[in-house]
């Protein structure tokens, strides 16, 4: 009887060293453990447990399973219980999410079986609860990578590749985008199959770079990233130009992988090949211009000389000359001017092979030209579902232009305007005067231009972007039309606004009377309708000539002397003209744009920094006689631009124009 009792004492002192080992595993978990009765409420949780799902043991005890199931998994738990319950199910195992006090959700692995009374009776549920939220993010980042990476080898231009080297160190295909087809015309399987099998497209002056691009690297080697292009002939395409750029990575196994992008080049390669030639040939007729230039200038400042003089003996009353004696200086003039003719020729020619288009103005009535252009561009329209509204404009206001070229210039612009609108979109041109200049205005309703693209406007062969539209263009469209205008004395003003649209307006002089602006290489840029004889009760006026050429000096000495309200003063160089002009501020300036120490326009720049100088009126007076150089004079401010060999006329009618100023003042 004793042996019987020592037996079950034993016994039960295992029983209970083993739920002492159960309980401590149960505590001791790092895995959430609960006890859970048949109506879903928590007997018993272990620490592992609550710290997951942000509750105390307490508060959990006081709450079913289903009061912090995510309410989408509230009943398929429940339902998995009931089949338990029943026998229909021998145990439970699935992910479901947990909302913690705080409002985050966790993820959790769960897994659950039915515990059984002595009678076999089912008596609670002993569950096992692992976190699995960092697992679920990252298997959400990995598919939103993925996602990405397909969208990206879908809608980028070219291909995207992972590229791996497998034991014999032949090149595979780790991933390849489905632009596969499109750029080497071959199915996709094939070439995710078989890395080699494009090496059919390959041209085969090019076949061996492509095969030592797929040559796996030695070990140890130093790797960087690549920039590669070779040639490929695609059946239906022919020859095309492919490049990318690879980039080598060492992945955690320590295997190297390269990851890259391929693109087709050729139509970028030919631009810039087009921008190359375009840029030797304005820089062939750059160095041609200054060249042109620099002998125009050397030629005319000895004219300026020969014609000033002989012109002054002339027009002097008192002058003293015989008949004989006029007619020899009108034979010096004129052998001057024929020799000056020929150097205008020259540079008339340079103008022609530099794009300087020769130019007729005339008065013009721009709604009859713009008929002609809407009638142009009516068929585009038309194939673009683009709207041209009637235009709104006074039907005789006349401009200053040359028809041919500003035909030119609106055919462009509503050409732009149709091109660039949204379908089904609207052109609208409006006409009116302001001033004395029209302005014609075409308006859009396309997707307008941001500040960064309207900096970029008129750089030749900048499309901004719509080379990828699939629109058609070259990029010079723009150049050309503010050129020509300004050639035509006017000028181009660009409003934009992104989503919205864009108006282009273009503006010249009114038509019927001479332009207040002369651009001719022999002529002021400001005329005046005064003759050559004085204003009567001529006002004074002080005249500062910056000019380090004492002949030119002594011309306009002479030439001033015809006016005895001008005080001449004469500076030899830029310096000398600042000092002046600040000890005693003059009415006028006349710079020569090619002093010793400085150009006319440097002198300028530093006479503008200088209070109460910013206003006198500037003269430019010089033997560059370049388009180029008088446009640069008037976007500088200057008001007049003279020229070597001097037309004394032409000054007479400039200090004129300044006296009658300053007698109104």
């Amino acid at each position: 009887m004793k042996h019987d009792d020592d037996a079950l004492t034993q016994a039960l002192q295992e029983a209970r060293a083993q739920a002492r080992r159960y309980q401590q595993a149960f505590v001791l978990s790092a895995t959430g453990q609960a006890l859970v009765s048949l109506d879903g409420r928590f007997i018993e949780v272990n620490p592992s447990l609550c710290t997951m799902l942000g509750y105390p043991a307490e508060a959990l005890q006081q709450r079913r399973f289903q009061d912090i199931t995510h309410p989408d998994d509230v009943g398929h738990d429940a339902q998995a219980a009931q089949d338990m319950i029943r026998g229909a199910l021998s145990h439970f195992r699935r992910e479901k999410r947990y909302l913690r006090p705080d409002g985050q959700t966790v993820w959790a692995l769960v897994t659950s079986c039915l515990v059984h009374d002595e009678q076999g009776q089912p008596s609670h549920f002993a569950t096992v609860i692992e976190d699995i939220t960092e697992r679920k993010a990252a298997d959400q980042g990995l598919r939103e990578r993925e996602a990405l990476l397909s969208s990206m080898g879908k809608f980028v231009p070219g291909l995207i590749h992972k590229i791996g080297f497998d034991a014999a160190g032949r090149a595979r295909f780790l991933y390849i985008s489905d632009r596969a087809m499109e750029m080497f015309e071959l199915p996709h399987e094939q070439m995710a199959r078989d890395y080699y099998a494009h090496h059919i497209r390959v041209h085969p002056d090019d076949l061996a770079y492509a095969r030592r691009l797929a040559t796996a690297p030695p070990p140890g080697a130093a790797l960087k990233p690549v920039d590669f292009e070779y040639r490929v002939i695609l059946p239906s395409r022919g020859l095309r130009v492919y490049g990318g750029h690879a980039i080598p990575v060492t992945e955690a196994d320590g295997s190297i992988v390269w990851y890259g992008h391929t693109a087709d080049v050729t139509d970028k390669k030919a631009l810039a090949e087009a921008k190359l030639a375009a840029r030797v040939a304005q820089d062939a007729n750059q160095a041609k211009s200054d060249f042109l230039s620099r002998v125009s200038h050397e030629l005319r400042t000895p004219l300026n000389a020969v014609i000033g003089f002989a012109q002054l003996l002339r027009l002097d009353p008192k002058g003293g000359l015989s008949e004989a004696q006029l007619k020899k200086v009108q034979l010096i003039e004129d052998a001057g001017s024929h020799l000056l003719g020929i150097i205008s020729d020259v540079l008339d020619l340079s103008r022609i092979e530099a794009g300087n288009l020769p130019l007729s103005p005339q008065p013009t009535t721009p709604l009859t030209v713009l008929q002609e252009a809407l009638y142009l561009v009516e068929g585009l329209a038309s194939d673009k579902a683009i709207r041209l509204l009637a235009p709104q404009a006074e039907p005789h206001l006349p401009v200053w232009a040359d028809p041919m070229r500003l035909r030119q210039v609106l055919v462009n612009l509503l050409s732009n305007a149709v091109k660039y609108n949204r379908p089904h979109g609207e052109v609208q041109v409006r006409i009116w005067q302001q001033d004395h200049h029209v302005a014609i205005s075409v308006s859009d309703t396309g997707q307008g231009l941001s500040a960064e693209q309207l900096q970029r406007l008129f750089q030749p062969f900048d499309r901004l972007g719509a080379e990828h539209s699939g629109i058609e263009g070259t990029g010079i469209g723009l150049v050309i039309v503010r050129k020509l205008l300004e050639a035509m004395q006017g000028r181009l003003d660009v409003n934009s606004t992104p989503g919205v649209g864009s108006r282009f307006t273009a503006w010249l002089p009114v038509g019927q009377a001479q332009p207040e602006r002369i651009v001719t290489a022999e002529t002021a840029l400001v005329t005046s309708s005064a003759s050559h004889a004085p204003p009567p009760q001529p006002p004074k006026m002080t005249v500062l000539y910056a000019e380090d050429n004492e002949i030119n000096a002594e011309l306009v000495r002479n030439v001033l002397s015809l006016r005895p309200a001008c005080h001449l003063v004469v500076a030899p160089d830029g310096a000398a003209a600042l000092a002046q002009a600040q000890a005693a501020p003059p009415d006028l300036l006349l710079l020569d744009m090619h002093l010793g120490d400085m150009t006319g326009f440097e002198l300028a720049e530093a006479l503008d920094r200088i209070p109460g100088l910013q206003a006198i009126p500037k003269v430019a007076f010089s033997a560059d006689a370049m388009p180029d150089q008088i446009h640069r004079a008037e976007a500088a401010g200057f008001a007049s631009y003279l020229t070597k060999p001097l037309d004394v006329q032409a000054l007479l009618r400039c200090i004129d124009t300044h006296l009658a100023r300053v007698g109104a003042r």
